[in-house]
């Protein structure tokens, strides 16, 4: 599971799937039975503790199922009280996490239909074309991924924070437009779920001082 590197966090992932990929009646259980709205809450305060890559993993469950929830700021409160820099990193990592998330499910929805749709007798999966476009898709959320296991890893490094942020950013542009366009006329449809997908991933683009923000950031 994204960002999980212990087998706490992947039972965690793997929990918050099960409960999630059920619906919306199912989000606020998830929440309760795992016990993360503890999470960002230091242990001898009562909490589950402030690690980061525990509140990453969750924004990526909640990414995949496309929660909506406003975790990071949940998080961000938790742990630091107020608004103040190590804050505003810590959103920026986790709305990047999230974008992950919804990109995992996006590609991973989008490869489903191309096997599925079919012209001249064949599944359209098999056209040159549009196998090179799911590499540039995977490739970008591969490096989106990566970045932003970084940046947990480090998360007083500026410069690491907003390469995690620009590549969630890029990731979310390509394989966002990209499941758009390869579903066709579909995409933007209240049949699939790919529009609110992308809906959720162009509100998250718009924030944290947004990837041309962030460019700044690192040039300074």
């Amino acid at each position: 599971m994204t960002f999980a590197s212990s087998d706490e966090q992947r039972q965690l992932a793997d929990m918050l799937d099960a409960h999630l990929a059920r619906g919306d009646a199912h989000w606020a259980r998830a929440v309760e039975e795992s016990g993360v709205g503890s999470l960002g809450i230091a242990e001898d305060a009562g909490g589950l503790g402030t690690d980061l890559r525990d509140g990453a993993v969750v924004a990526a469950a909640f990414g995949r199922a496309n929660a909506g929830l406003d975790w990071a700021e949940h998080w961000a409160r938790n742990r630091y009280g107020a608004t103040n820099e190590a804050a505003r990193d810590a959103l920026a990592i986790l709305h990047s996490a999230e974008m992950v998330g919804l990109c995992t499910t996006l590609l991973a929805d989008t490869a489903a239909f191309l096997k599925e749709r079919r012209q001249f007798g064949v599944a359209i999966a098999s056209f040159q074309a549009l196998r090179h476009r799911m590499a540039d898709m995977a490739m970008a959320l591969a490096l989106a991924d990566a970045a932003v296991g970084a940046a947990i890893d480090t998360p007083d490094d500026a410069r690491a924070v907003a390469a995690a942020r620009v590549l969630a950013e890029e990731a979310a542009r390509i394989v966002g437009e990209g499941a758009v366009q390869l579903h066709g006329a579909m995409g933007l449809t209240a049949e699939l779920r790919v529009g609110g997908y992308f809906r959720r991933l162009r509100v998250l683009m718009q924030g944290d001082g947004t990837a041309r923000g962030m460019l700044r950031r690192m040039a300074a």
